[in-house]
């Protein structure tokens, strides 16, 4: 089983409180604190991507769940998406006595993990943001004023 993206949510934000308290060293001279910022980069994107395909699958399943046309028959509920069509898919739920929990309260459900992993993939995308841009954001100009010994470089 792989790790869900609840998991790498834990882990992302366990890396993020040791880089909060490691002692920052100047330009990463400190091989800890490069391989955390790296292996936190690595689990900010791999949730980011993680929280994207769940929020596809939940887009399906809520267009699913939306079409569904349900029968009560005794303990169980059967739900197809065409009863017309003698050989649609059929989705049968035991232990279900009213329908009607699996027509309105499921599509609240799907929409609910919808919006929670989108937050999960915008807070992924804002940390895998700051820690490239803390260290790849710094352009230069390329002109350098000055003698090239002093290395004063204009940044832009």
């Amino acid at each position: 089983m792989s790790p869900g993206p609840n998991t790498t949510m834990i882990v992302v934000s366990l890396l993020g409180f040791v880089l909060f308290c490691i002692t920052r060293v100047p330009d990463e001279r400190a091989t800890a604190q490069f391989i955390v910022k790296l292996l936190y980069f690595f689990l900010c994107t791999m949730g980011m991507v993680i929280s994207a395909v769940v929020i596809a699958f939940q887009c399906y399943h809520y267009a699913l769940t939306n079409s569904y046309i349900c029968k009560e028959m005794g303990e169980y509920c059967l739900c197809t998406l065409d009863p017309e069509d003698p050989i649609a898919r059929t989705f049968t739920y035991s232990g279900v006595t009213d329908c009607s929990a699996i027509v309105s309260t499921l599509p609240v459900y799907y929409l609910l993990q919808m919006v929670l992993n989108l937050a999960q993939a915008i807070v992924c995308l804002v940390g895998a943001f700051l820690i490239w841009k803390k260290r790849y954001q710094v352009f230069f100009a390329g002109l350098q004023t000055g003698s090239p010994s002093t290395q004063n470089w204009q940044k832009v």
